[in-house]
């Protein structure tokens, strides 16, 4: 297997990914822009390897580098997830990007996914990954890219994530965390993809600014009916605005100015980092309890100075009905696909009927 990838580093420029490389990483993802109304670019300043490790995750990082210079990467992550209400090993496929008119990309593709898989720490039980639906060229690439030797890409559900804004007028509750662990463990079972919540992933996630008594909680004649923690991500992972559509620049003067009329956050200038935090381990007993659930969590983040709140339900989930009528919220689609190399152990097991439910903070 060594031999194997040493041939493949060897031919196309591929590799592991080294703390050296943290600069040049930084960049590209800094140069990768998301095209939009609004345009984004995915960074992870001041240190890419920061955000290793997220809920105890495994994690490796490919590059491909042309003439000494880094102009691709890929990464895997490992995290414990539920799969029909299971706890299994399943990596997450994110963070692809390549150097616009980068020459042989369509190898440096197939070689790098060849490496990646030589490469997995340790066994996992499967692997999905999420492309925003809007990106037709990506998906037709790689929906049919196992006839040129990548993985196949099987769609799993549609994903909608929500960006939701902060209002200031709610007021805060404290409730006691005594049953969350619990109520997480049960909820998450549930659904699929949810991290498998347990104490390991609590203390991991204390590594990146959440545990416990970060988590809103709701109850109902004392049981928890719903709890959600607010994950600023800021000081790891950031989402810096490039740029608006022409049309959506010229109205933005207009849009911030009815915005603030209903103290709620404005469209930031190019250039800044957007004041999001992701909802983590949000889960409620019935859909109607986010009535009760997102008031708190709304006043949460106004405490924390954020102003955009996100979270991903599946197309089909019920929950999202609620969710739209709580609060105006913009949407963003992506498809949920699993991922299944030729060469890898494959699972006989299908998905039931569970909602899909990864953690939008994750992916």
């Amino acid at each position: 297997m060594a031999g194997s990838a040493a041939l493949s580093v060897e031919r196309t420029g591929i590799a592991l990914a080294e703390r050296s490389d943290d600069a040049e990483l930084r960049a590209l993802l800094r140069r990768s822009v998301m095209p939009g109304a609004v345009r984004v670019a995915l960074t992870r300043e001041p240190n890419f390897f920061a955000a290793d490790g997220l809920a105890g995750a495994d994690d490796v990082t490919l590059v491909s580098r042309a003439d000494g210079r880094i102009v691709g990467m890929g990464r895997m992550s490992i995290f414990r997830l539920t799969r029909n209400g299971q706890v299994k090993h399943i990596g997450y496929l994110g963070a692809l990007r390549i150097t616009s008119g980068t020459k042989e990309s369509a190898r440096m593709l197939r070689d790098g996914y060849r490496l990646l898989r030589q490469n997995i720490p340790g066994p996992v039980d499967g692997h999905f990954t999420s492309i925003a639906s809007d990106n037709a060229r990506a998906r037709r690439v790689l929906e049919n890219g196992a006839r040129f030797g990548l993985p196949t890409y099987r769609p799993l559900c549609d994903l909608v994530t929500l960006l939701a804004p902060v209002q200031r007028w709610s007021n805060s509750a404290v409730a006691s965390q005594a049953g969350i662990n619990e109520f997480l463990g049960r909820q998450s079972s549930g659904t699929q993809l949810a991290l498998a919540w347990d104490e390991d992933c609590l203390d991991s996630l204390a590594r990146h600014g959440v545990d416990g008594d970060n988590f809103c909680v709701v109850r109902k004649a004392g049981e928890v009916v719903g709890c959600a923690a607010v994950w600023d991500q800021r000081a790891f992972r950031q989402t810096v605005i490039q740029g608006y559509s022409s049309a959506l620049d010229t109205f933005r003067p207009v849009y911030n100015f009815l915005q603030s009329a209903f103290r709620r956050p404005p469209l930031p200038p190019p250039g800044s980092v957007l004041s999001q935090a992701a909802l983590l381990g949000a889960f409620v007993a019935e859909p109607d309890d986010w009535q009760r659930l997102w008031p708190v969590v709304n006043a949460r983040a106004a405490e924390q100075e954020i102003e955009w709140l996100t979270i991903s339900r599946d197309a089909r989930d019920p929950e999202l009905a609620v969710l739209r009528r709580l609060t105006r919220m913009h949407e963003y689609r992506t498809t949920l696909y699993e991922v299944e190399w030729h060469d890898a152990p494959r699972s006989t097991e299908g998905w039931d009927g569970r909602y899909f439910r990864p953690e939008v903070g994750l992916l």
